[in-house]
């Protein structure tokens, strides 16, 4: 049960309006209200998925006590929404956005006041594509996938959890900072490896032939910058250490193989294959703790 009258969403690309189709799937029946200037929004009122649709940004007072307010926006977006309008909605309004980041996020609405009554909780689901707009949109994107929440014992958070659990999703709390530790490693990494690795393809000059490990290794390649340089302008500080690793690995077997020694290489191999057996962090394994 969706335990909130309206729902307002900013933002109707991927996770926005995926977040809408599985509301309506889950069977929300309250208005679900959506802002965005994409021409292809249209599409999400026309389907009946979303029953308004504002060409403008969500304005102070626009939303009323009972909303939940979702800002699935680039998060630096997300920072000059909370700093903004957000500071200004209605008493017994909870605003949460999906941000892949979370510690600048839950400083801009930290660093002031906001109006009495107003709930701020921070999320962020771990799912995606490497296609973006409402028409990469799905109704079971967050089918089982994990659903960060930070937020300090209340309602509020309570209400989310709710939320999250009627889109398909496990909640998991979580603090900012653990948060973003986690998510440079399983998420921030691996796309900027794909994006380089897509790069030194698309230069060389050698045969290359579309193979499935290829496919494989480059699918996060197709994210467009858009999508991540708030993701790296804030998380670039927790990145460097698993990327200074990937350097001095990568230089080990560069080394390895200009000499002819198989045995680093070795090694390399049966530390990775280990990746497979490893039990799952309990960011993962748990469900929403204290």
């Amino acid at each position: 049960m969706v335990p909130f009258e309206r729902v307002l969403i900013v933002g109707l690309g991927l996770i926005g309006g995926s977040t809408a189709l599985a509301l309506r799937r889950a069977g929300f029946e309250g208005e679900i209200v959506a802002y965005d200037m994409a021409p292809a929004a249209k599409q999400a009122l026309t389907a009946g998925t979303v029953d308004a649709l504002h060409d403008r940004a969500l304005e102070a007072g626009g939303a009323r006590a009972g909303d939940l307010v979702v800002l699935a926006t680039p998060v630096g977006a997300t920072v000059e929404i909370l700093r903004g309008p957000a500071r200004h909605l209605a008493a017994g309004v909870v605003v949460t956005d999906v941000g892949s980041t979370k510690r600048a996020v839950c400083a801009a609405w930290d660093e002031q006041p906001a109006q009495p009554g107003v709930d701020f909780v921070g999320g962020h689901p771990m799912c995606g594509s490497h296609r973006s707009g409402f028409a990469a949109a799905r109704e079971d994107l967050f089918d089982g996938a994990t659903y960060f929440l930070v937020a300090d014992h209340g309602t509020a958070r309570d209400d989310m959890t709710a939320v999250v659990e009627a889109l398909g999703a496990r909640p998991v709390v979580v603090d900012a900072g653990t948060h973003d530790r986690a998510v440079a490693m399983s998420s921030h990494l691996p796309q900027l490896l794909a994006s380089v690795l897509g790069a030194v393809v698309a230069d060389s000059d050698l045969p290359v032939v579309r193979a499935s490990g290829l496919a494989s290794m480059t699918r996060l390649a197709a994210s467009p910058w858009s999508v991540w340089s708030d993701t790296f302008a804030t998380n670039h500080d927790v990145l460097a250490e698993p990327l200074d690793q990937v350097i001095a690995l990568l230089a080990e077997a560069r080394s390895a193989l200009a000499v002819g020694d198989p045995a680093p290489l070795e090694r390399l191999f049966a530390r990775a294959a280990s990746f497979e057996n490893l039990p799952l962090h309990a960011l993962d394994r748990d469900g929403p703790s204290g």
